[in-house]
């Protein structure tokens, strides 16, 4: 018998409809293991338990934003692997080049195409392996 090891994946955003649209769009496949969180507090919070191989994170958010949790992980030696894909409904290049130089693997502006998101993560676990 050959067992499975699904990849575990945070999605940290203050809109639900965010979350859930993300979710839904990566439960298709059934390889992932979801957790959620609405801030970088509540994040930080469930890193404490949860170690995501790979964490979805909103920029801009009440309370902690992206850029101060990605600072946060990847100042955490434990979550040197994890990777990290940025999100944000702000376009531009320089919340992209700011993310990017704290550690982000990727980043998407919102609305983003779902397939490519889909893709991307994909790709990001795989090359784990």
């Amino acid at each position: 018998m050959i067992a499975v090891f699904k990849k575990r994946i945070l999605i940290v955003d203050d809109e639900q409809e965010v979350r859930q649209a993300i979710r839904r769009i990566l439960m298709v496949s059934g390889k992932y293991i979801i957790e959620e969180a609405v801030d970088g507090f509540d994040a930080e919070k469930i890193l404490k338990t949860y170690m995501p191989d790979l964490i979805i994170l909103d920029v801009k958010m009440p309370g902690k934003d992206g850029y101060a949790t990605c600072m946060h992980i990847r100042d955490d030696l434990r979550m040197k692997n994890v990777k990290i894909v940025g999100i944000s409904g702000f376009s531009g290049g320089i919340g992209r080049s700011f993310m990017e130089t704290l550690g982000a693997d990727f980043y998407f502006e919102k609305p983003f195409d779902t397939n490519k998101l889909r893709e991307r993560i994909s790709k990001l676990l795989e090359d784990e392996n």
